[in-house]
């Protein structure tokens, strides 16, 4: 058996322990040149969902956040008078984390939604709950929304074909939406 000598063990290590430390620095570099305008796309998209469910708002509140899933703001007409909300939540889907935002009118109907982030969910399957076709279905339901399979009827939405985990998914987000609606929002105003 070889014995190797200090200098042979030593350089290695060495050589290896600067190569670490060089790419961790590059790393941490880009992240900190890169991490404003990460976080400015993402509150331009925010945004932009928040005009998209709630279009014919002016602007919007402060955000408040309800859970550690809910979190909402007011939307605003010309005059300041709230003319709904503006419901960012997060659900498990199939392949992880889905994000939604969800209008939802003062009487606690859903005007509209969008879908801030389903990255992992299946392609051509879980990734169908972007398709309007899907998200129209929400349209002018309250909360108690059920998944059918089949024909729905009332307050169900059809379940996307093999994809019922991620329908499912959006499901719960909107009834989280409409339930911290009625419990926090409405019930708020009402109590106050």
């Amino acid at each position: 058996m070889k014995k190797f000598s200090p200098k042979e063990i030593l350089m290695p290590t060495i050589v290896l322990f600067v190569i670490c430390v060089v790419a961790s620095a590059l790393l941490g570099g880009t992240n900190m040149l890169t991490e404003d305008k990460i976080a400015s796309i993402e509150a331009e998209a925010k945004v932009q969902a928040m005009q998209t469910v709630m279009s014919d708002a002016v602007s919007f509140s402060e955000e408040a956040q309800a859970s550690e899933t809910v979190a909402y703001c007011e939307a605003l007409d010309a005059d300041g008078n709230v003319i709904g909300y503006a419901f960012t939540v997060s659900e498990n889907g199939y392949g992880g984390e889905i994000k939604i935002m969800v209008g939802v009118n003062t009487d606690g109907t859903v005007r509209k939604l969008a879908v801030l982030s389903a990255d992992n969910e299946t392609p051509g399957l879980g990734l169908n709950i972007k398709k309007d076709s899907f998200l129209d279905q929400f349209i002018g339901k309250v909360n108690g929304i059920a998944v059918n399979k089949n024909a729905p009827s009332g307050n169900e939405i059809q379940a996307l074909t093999s994809a019922t985990i991620s329908s499912s998914a959006v499901t719960r987000a909107v009834n989280s939406a409409l339930d911290c609606f009625e419990n926090e929002v409405k019930g708020g105003a009402e109590n106050g």
